[in-house]
């Protein structure tokens, strides 16, 4: 019979630590005490724990800024969904009880808030932030490999819960020539007990931001109350959102809960049933905004046609421009959106200007295949900004 390749989980089980201790000591992410270092290097040894995913991924790795560096800069909690990606491209989407032959078919590190982790650990400096994924990851090759691959590009995994079948959720987005994308994804929840029983929350001397994903809005309301109490900030994009949440009540009480609030114009649209053109939209929810006694900053994102905020105790509309590309594929441009938002809005930077830069950071994602196959570097953006002839907003 043959023998099971050992998983990062059986190297966690048999050190006595968490499966995000031993990717921190793996990949040197964070500091790992000497006795725990020991424990896991003698797992690894005796198990013969040799990922080959990591193995691969290790030549391209960049060099990582040492614990004291990164709990300097602003923290970035995302919590929520990761996946792995299967990516069909296919001329068009096929009928029911059609076969069709794909192009091709990649596999791809996904779920929306890994997008939105990688994207806001993407940009890096000046805007650099120490990035965190609360998540699910099982004890397969799949978990193994995306934990490598999310360390890779700067964001460092939290495991707070198993999958319920103990592996990886997977995803196909199926693309076609158009861009145009059609999901399926697997059920995956995570709730408020997950998260506040693996994580201390305690004010931070630091910007901090817990960013929330629409699909556990309803089981993290306890969490965004702890969070704020601690003095952290709570932003939200509404992939996902339940539709208990999507009525216009429900709503308001969200952004009145929220910090910062990203929304799409369909969905949007779908909540307060708005029929008119985009000029009018804006104004209806400006309206509609004006009666909410207190609530968080919204932005409302516009896919080709950019985005428009609408800042907390205020009653302007701030409209930025999308980049003008050949769109291949628009899966994620919205998680990177906010990631990149995110990113600028920790460090101070206005909202106009952080609108600015993460609507082109979309527009650019959308110039490749799947969520994270172009993520955008602050140099990346600037260049954009350069070629658009936009002038930079302050």
């Amino acid at each position: 019979m043959s023998r099971k390749r050992p998983t990062i989980a059986d190297v966690a089980r048999s050190a006595g630590v968490s499966i995000g201790t031993v990717s921190n000591y793996i990949n040197r992410t964070a500091v790992v005490r000497k006795d725990t270092e020991a424990r896991i290097a003698k797992a690894i040894s005796d198990l013969t724990y040799r990922p080959s995913a990591l193995a691969r991924s290790l030549p391209g790795l960049a060099s990582k800024p040492d614990a004291e560096t990164v709990s300097s800069l602003p923290r970035l909690l995302v919590t929520g969904y990761i996946s792995v990606d299967y990516l069909c491209r296919v001329d068009v989407l096929p009928h029911r009880d059609d076969r069709t032959t794909a192009h091709h078919i990649e596999k791809a590190l996904g779920g929306p808030a890994a997008n939105v982790a990688v994207a806001a650990a993407g940009v890096g400096k000046p805007y650099g932030l120490d990035v965190q994924l609360a998540t699910a990851v099982g004890d397969d090759p799949d978990s193994d490999w995306a934990l490598a691959e999310l360390s890779r590009r700067g964001v460092h995994a939290l495991p707070i819960r198993r999958p319920f079948n103990n592996r990886l959720s997977r995803a196909i987005v199926i693309i076609e020539a158009n861009g145009s994308r059609t999901i399926i994804n697997e059920p995956f929840e995570l709730s408020e007990v997950d998260l506040t029983s693996s994580l201390s929350v305690k004010s931070e001397p630091r910007p901090a931001c817990l960013h929330i994903e629409g699909y556990h809005y309803e089981r993290m309301i306890g969490s965004i109350d702890r969070f704020h109490e601690a003095g952290w900030k709570v932003s939200l994009h509404s992939t996902g959102l339940p539709q208990n949440a999507r009525t216009p009540q429900s709503f308001k009480e969200l952004i009145s809960r929220v910090d910062l609030t990203f929304i799409n114009d369909v969905m949007l649209r779908e909540i307060f049933e708005i029929r008119t053109p985009l000029a009018s939209m804006l104004q209806q929810v400006r309206d509609m905004l004006a009666d909410v006694e207190k609530r968080g900053t919204v932005v409302l994102t516009l896919g080709e046609l950019g985005a428009a905020v609408f800042a907390d105790g205020s009653s302007r509309i701030t409209e930025v421009p999308a980049l003008a590309v050949n769109m291949v594929d628009a899966t994620g441009a919205g998680d990177s959106f906010a990631g990149v938002f995110l990113s600028q809005w920790l460090h101070g930077a206005s909202l106009e200007k952080a609108a600015q830069y993460a609507a082109m950071a979309a527009s650019l994602t959308t110039t490749a295949e799947g969520a994270q196959g172009l993520v955008s570097t602050f140099s990346d953006l600037e260049a954009a900004l350069s070629d658009s002839n936009l002038k930079a907003s302050a």
